[in-house]
């Protein structure tokens, strides 16, 4: 199971990295030719806007999957193992609602978007709500995963832990280290 989701988040990797690439030489592009051929590529701006809410939500998706997201654990983390598995299934609970209720409002608005078109490149508005849709089901799919896996006591203490305080929490870790030994390496 795990081969599998590390081949899918490789997938959409390289779907971040393919629509950030478009992204770049669409805008650039289009202040180019305003600037030294004086004229555009007018879908440009809809494409990158789209490219931009697709790429933010695949993102946030690959950082659940990373646990990426900046979160305050110094209460977590003192807490005994059965403290840690209390306040995981309360967490992914209240957030499996959440995002119920994002997928469910993201479903009306790409069914509500169908019916209407982009003015330049005449793609359906749904495109844009649908990237929310995706995310909101993978991101779903993740936190209860998290949340069966805690339930069936299959978790680490470490991996209850689904946030981390600071993403330079390790490298100032490392600076106090050296500092306590005398800066001897």
């Amino acid at each position: 199971m795990t081969d599998i989701a590390d081949r899918l988040q490789k997938i959409i990797e390289w779907v971040m990295a393919g629509t950030l690439a478009v992204m770049v030489v669409l805008v650039f592009g289009n202040a180019a030719g305003r600037y030294l051929l004086n004229s555009s590529f007018a879908a440009s701006e809809e494409i990158s806007r789209l490219a931009f809410v697709w790429l933010i939500f695949l993102g946030a998706t690959v950082a659940v999957r990373e646990r990426a997201h900046v979160g305050v654990d110094m209460l977590v983390l003192r807490m005994p193992r059965a403290g840690k598995r209390i306040c995981l299934v309360i967490t992914n609970v209240l957030i499996l609602y959440a995002l119920w209720l994002f997928a469910a409002g993201s479903w009306q608005q790409t069914v509500i978007g169908m019916n209407s078109h982009a003015p330049v490149t005449g793609v359906p508005l749904a495109a844009f709500s649908a990237a929310g849709l995706v995310a909101a089901i993978g991101m779903g799919v993740l936190f209860a995963i998290d949340l069966v896996r805690v339930l069936m006591g299959r978790l680490t203490d470490e991996e209850m832990v689904q946030v981390r305080e600071s993403t330079g929490q390790e490298e100032a870790e490392e600076a106090v280290r050296e500092i306590s030994r005398g800066g001897k390496h």
